[in-house]
């Protein structure tokens, strides 16, 4: 039993809304209840009207202009909590037991409400119940907003121009006696799919449309609102959401949901392992979405110094995607370039390529390892070894020198003293000879 009731939780929903709604899908698998059996055909039928029109709604209040038709409110509420109680405009409550029956059809699930009113009464309308935030407000009115498609495959840092027509009646509203008094506003809604990166972030204003004659607009005020946006953003499935507001009525647009893929073409920087060579940088193209052969890249490289160096490739012309930085300075490198190719689809489009920093330091010797500090340290002890044994074997020659002039020395010494001593003596030692008498004392 249990088993049969987890699996009618689960299937359930993922048929019913799944399918036909992916936003609806995704705040509905957080719950993962299905709807009564005998009311689901009429949330199945609602949806898959495709309803695109509604009225926003500021937590549990909303307000509904004198255009609107008929209403459909759908409240999502919390698990086995009780029947929303819808309060008009002059105070009035209708509940799920008691409402005006010939212009209100009401259906309740045990997490949902389901109803429809004819020729609502125009004014602030409240809404008190535990209700969830995927809840809406569709209605059926005569302003409609019909923007452009948007291609079937974008990127993240895509420039885009779209246009679009706000009618009345199936006729263009001219706003030539209107300044200023029409706002739309283009939002991106993640649809919570926990395959893509964007899981979880908050709506984001992507762009306004205008029809000011400025920009990227034709003609002023001639009902062709026309915008033009940069998909800066992170990667992942989108609900792109037109809010338009007027003097009198504003309205939510939703359209289907879009995948924005990932940029084509990342940025690459190898440094130099030497100063007498250039850094590398390279720009990686995914061809699985774009065509490689048909890509364009300009910008400019700003080196730390204040000198900068032109991006310009065209591989259609035969360029790389390679391109050389000189290396003679040090510092932050910031690389801004854009990219204009062509989609699988022949779809042309441009692109901002993200800005892309990099640093660059002077190249130092790298530090030598354990076992290289090791044999070093062996080596400076072995060469200091055989240098203080060379000392003490200069030191030795030189004592031995030393002595042996002093040997020598006095040797002379002694060999000179006893020549002057031998010399002497052979003086002293030789007989005097006699002197003769003169030959007149003989006489």
């Amino acid at each position: 039993m249990v088993a049969k009731n987890i699996a009618r939780q689960l299937v359930i929903p993922l048929a019913a809304i799944g399918i036909v709604y992916s936003l609806l899908l995704q705040a509905s698998l957080s719950w993962a209840l299905p709807l009564q059996t005998n009311n689901n055909k009429s949330a199945i039928e609602l949806i898959d009207s495709a309803i695109g029109q509604q009225i926003p709604m500021a937590d549990d209040r909303f307000r509904i202009d004198y255009a609107v038709d008929e209403v459909t409110f759908i409240f999502f509420r919390m698990p086995d909590s009780a029947p929303v109680v819808v309060i008009l405009p002059d105070g009035t409550k209708w509940y799920a037991s008691r409402h005006p029956s010939d212009k209100v059809s009401w259906h309740s699930g045990n997490d949902y409400d389901l109803i429809k009113v004819r020729e609502p009464v125009p004014g602030p309308w409240q809404v008190s119940g535990r209700i969830r935030p995927e809840s809406r407000v569709m209605v059926v009115s005569n302003i409609e907003f019909h923007p452009e498609s948007l291609p079937p495959l974008v990127f993240v840092g895509e420039r885009l121009k779209l246009a679009g027509k706000l009618t009345q009646d199936s006729e263009i509203i001219e706003q030539r006696d209107f300044r200023n008094v029409f706002s739309l506003q283009l939002f991106f809604q993640s649809t919570n799919n926990p395959q893509y990166d964007n899981f979880g972030q908050p709506p984001m204003l992507v762009g306004e449309f205008f029809d000011d004659g400025r920009l990227m607009d034709e003609v002023p005020r001639d009902g062709i609102f026309t915008g033009q946006f940069k998909l800066d953003m992170t990667a992942g499935e989108y609900v792109p959401r037109y809010h338009v507001k007027t003097p009198i009525h504003e309205r939510v647009f939703e359209a289907e949901p879009i995948l924005v893929r990932r940029a084509p073409v990342q940025l690459q920087v190898t440094l130099a392992t030497a100063e007498s060579e250039p850094h590398a940088l390279v720009f990686n193209v995914d061809d699985e979405f774009i065509h490689a052969d048909d890509i364009v890249i300009s910008g400019r490289i700003d080196y730390p110094n204040g000198e900068h160096q032109i991006i310009a490739i065209s591989t259609a012309q035969g360029d790389s995607l390679h391109l050389p930085i000189p290396n003679y300075t040090f510092g932050v490198f910031e690389i801004n370039s854009s990219l204009s190719t062509t989609d699988i689809n022949g779809r042309e489009f441009l692109a901002d390529i993200a800005k892309y920093e990099f640093r660059a330091q002077r190249l130092h010797t790298p530090e030598p390892s354990q076992v290289e500090t090791a044999v070093l340290a062996a080596q400076e002890q072995e060469q200091q070894h055989t240098n203080e044994l060379a000392a003490v074997l200069e030191e030795r020659q030189q004592t031995q020198h030393r002595i042996v002039w002093v040997v020598v020395a006095n040797l002379a010494i002694v060999g000179l003293w006893g020549l002057f001593m031998l010399l002497r003596s052979n003086q002293t030692s030789k007989p005097k000879r006699p002197k003769q008498k003169k030959k007149t004392e003989q006489a």
